[in-house]
């Protein structure tokens, strides 16, 4: 265990439950996961050293002003890349698996409990096919809302300013300004205006 996951665990156990344990981790959890982006805006905000588990030649990009909420997890493959942009929002249990690239806007809220992921994370083939892992870029545009336990697939864009609903599973792309529902995720109404 390297020295910083061991200061970790005594921060863990010395301050107990007070606010001044909570924010003295946030701090400590931030600079964390700073020294593991390659590239970080300012006032990054995070909540979870543990948050970022990558392989090598894996990149992050962060903008100004983002909040990486408790259970967090972003997990990285070899030479996969994850961008960030300015005043998004992970909510608590937010994970975000990369084995080629992931793009989430500026201003975007990823509500708790969802899952993006840009491969089928396990080998599959159809009829003659070789099974092979199947990986397409996710792209998430700006000002975008993923709601609670959304599931967003490979290969899936989402236009700027839409939004999916609460246990939405995102197979298709989604067009600018609209919601989206259900299993497989369809649109439900147009031209859809959130703050």
């Amino acid at each position: 265990m390297n020295r910083a996951a061991v200061l970790g665990c005594h921060l863990d156990g010395l301050l107990g439950g007070s606010r001044l344990r909570r924010s003295l981790y946030d701090r400590y959890a931030t600079w964390m996961i700073r020294r593991q982006l390659d590239q970080c805006g300012e006032g990054l905000w995070a909540r979870n050293h543990r948050a970022i588990s990558k392989d090598s030649n894996s990149r992050i990009f962060v903008g100004n002003g983002v909040i990486i909420d408790r259970d967090v997890k972003l997990w990285l493959s070899r030479g996969s890349s994850l961008y960030i942009g300015d005043n998004s929002y992970l909510a608590n249990g937010a994970l975000i698996l990369s084995q080629q690239e992931v793009r989430i806007g500026k201003d975007c809220s990823i509500s708790w409990h969802t899952l993006i992921m840009d491969s089928s994370s396990y080998q599959i083939g159809y009829g003659d096919e070789e099974p092979e892992i199947r990986v397409a870029p996710v792209l998430i545009g700006d000002h975008v809302w993923i709601g609670c336990r959304a599931v967003i697939l490979k290969g899936v864009s989402v236009g700027d300013g839409a939004v999916v609903a609460n246990n939405a599973v995102v197979t298709r792309d989604v067009p600018p300004g609209v919601m989206v529902a259900g299993n497989p995720a369809h649109v439900v109404r147009e031209n859809v205006v959130w703050k």
